[in-house]
């Protein structure tokens, strides 16, 4: 069984933490074992400036946990479990520190070098198709472990478009670079949906739920971000880092080498 290391930050309440720490212990008996065989769990009581509800990391070398009760508790519960759920997958899947130190992709490098543009451009680029291609590859694993419905219910969440949205379409046309990268990131937001958009009872709603969170984005940019997720991500295999190079090289196709520097 998966060894927990517990730090508490701020007045946790025990029925909840018992909730976490028995939700943790059903997903690893059921999914697999964090790598390294265990996983520090970091409960905070307020989130400060941190914006998610929970998070994943091994930047210290071993899968790391954070979960932030403020942010959870104000999500409804099948969306707090199922993130949650997906924190835990990370620890099985990626849970050590060298895919958060991913390399440079050449065909990144080369358009970087091509359009003489920044590092840092190049960077943020990489963290978002990055992402994109794990929690792909989260969603596949708890989707295979039947673990559906909540999981249904999160990318609904996450896809839930926003005012938020169209505002900053309309600032971001004003910016190359900017533009890209929200792009980028509205493909990273879909991919957790991606596995279960073929689903054969949720399928249609979760492709609903995918083409209301483009709606917002010109028509030509909608049709690109459907190549990639519809006809690109179903070619992905269980390497990481190949998947990693994947979905770079599709954004780089599809979104940053088309147009977007003439």
């Amino acid at each position: 069984m998966a060894k927990v290391s517990l730090a508490k930050f701020g007045e946790i309440s025990p029925p909840i933490l018992n909730k976490i720490l028995d939700l943790m212990d059903e997903c690893y008996r059921l999914l697999g074992e964090p790598i390294g065989g265990s996983v520090d769990l970091e409960i905070f009581e307020k989130s400060g400036a941190e914006t998610f509800f929970a998070t994943h990391d091994a930047l210290e070398g071993k899968p790391r946990i954070r979960v932030y009760l403020d942010k959870l508790l104000a999500l409804p519960e099948s969306v707090a479990l199922a993130g949650l759920r997906r924190q835990v997958a990370h620890s099985i899947l990626h849970g050590s520190l060298k895919f958060y130190l991913v390399r440079f992709p050449e065909h990144l490098k080369r358009v970087v070098t091509r359009y003489k543009l920044p590092y840092e451009f190049g960077n943020s680029l990489l963290y978002g198709t990055a992402m994109a291609a794990k929690e792909y590859e989260v969603t596949e694993l708890l989707y295979k472990r039947n673990f559906v419905n909540d999981q249904i219910a999160y990318a609904k969440y996450i896809l839930e478009p926003t005012s938020e949205d169209v505002l900053t379409w309309g600032i971001v046309l004003k910016n190359k670079l900017e533009k890209i990268l929200h792009l980028a990131a509205i493909v990273r937001d879909i991919s957790c949906a991606v596995p279960l958009a073929y689903d054969k009872i949720f399928g249609d709603e979760i492709k609903e739920s995918i083409r209301r969170r483009i709606a917002h984005i010109s028509p030509e940019y909608q049709a690109r971000i459907q190549k990639i997720i519809y006809k690109k991500f179903p070619l992905l295999g269980t390497d990481t880092f190949e998947n990693i190079d994947l979905v770079t090289e599709w954004v780089i196709e599809e979104i940053v080498a088309r147009k977007s520097f003439y």
